[in-house]
């Protein structure tokens, strides 16, 4: 059966992988959610069309945009990026930050994550969740609101993307991302995500985490 979506993730190698610069953001509370725009440290003196932060943050170069844009893929928003390099004093191409909004819902049950209610703490916004046997099995099509990137919950800073984004990808040759099958996901011990909030705007966060109590 042919395989219908699709994880973007990290290249193997973290050369290309860029620093916080920390001094130019500000956390919440608890140190949550951001509540600044991306501010980076750039390797080096060239970038790829995609670019990674060692948070798993994933931006784009502005020509990569453009094509998101022209396919009318949808399930997310953008945010810019200030960045520089670090071995140069040259101003980097315009990035992005790809801010995911599409919804697959929940985690399936068949793939063995679920809500550790011992080790959370619902009160203080605390979920531990337990790991999964079956990646394969992450995601539930009917829980799918039929976005071309989304995420599943509890595995926020996971980018889950359509054939259609695939096929994009390898057809331009874009580099500085892999494309694997969500069976290919590492196997955790388990999942401390915090809030909805902290990854999505607040009003679609709000819309979709309320009802579940991850709000």
């Amino acid at each position: 059966m042919k395989t219908r979506f699709w994880e973007l993730t990290k290249p193997n190698t973290s050369r290309y992988r860029a620093e916080w610069a920390h001094d130019e953001m500000r956390l919440g509370e608890g140190g949550g959610k951001r509540l600044t725009d991306l501010s980076i440290v750039l390797p080096g003196d060239s970038i790829q069309d995609f670019v990674w932060t060692w948070y798993s943050e994933c931006c784009v170069q502005q020509h990569v945009l453009e094509m998101f844009r022209n396919e009318g893929f949808t399930g997310f928003e953008i945010k810019p990026v200030r960045a520089r390099y670090e071995k140069s004093s040259s101003p980097p191409p315009p990035l992005w930050e790809l801010v995911i909004t599409g919804w697959g819902g929940m985690a399936a049950e068949e793939s063995g994550i679920k809500l550790n209610e011992e080790e959370s703490c619902l009160a203080r916004h605390y979920y531990r969740y337990t790991g999964t046997d079956h990646p394969e099995r992450i995601i539930d099509v009917s829980r799918w609101d039929g976005s071309d990137f989304f995420m599943v919950w509890p595995l926020p800073r996971f980018v889950f993307i359509t054939d259609r984004v695939a096929h994009l990808i390898k057809e331009k040759k874009l580099i500085g991302a892999r494309i694997v099958t969500p069976a290919d996901l590492k196997k955790s011990d388990g999942f401390t995500p915090g809030r909805l909030s902290y990854y999505m705007p607040d009003m679609r966060a709000k819309e979709l985490g309320e009802p579940l109590g991850i709000y």
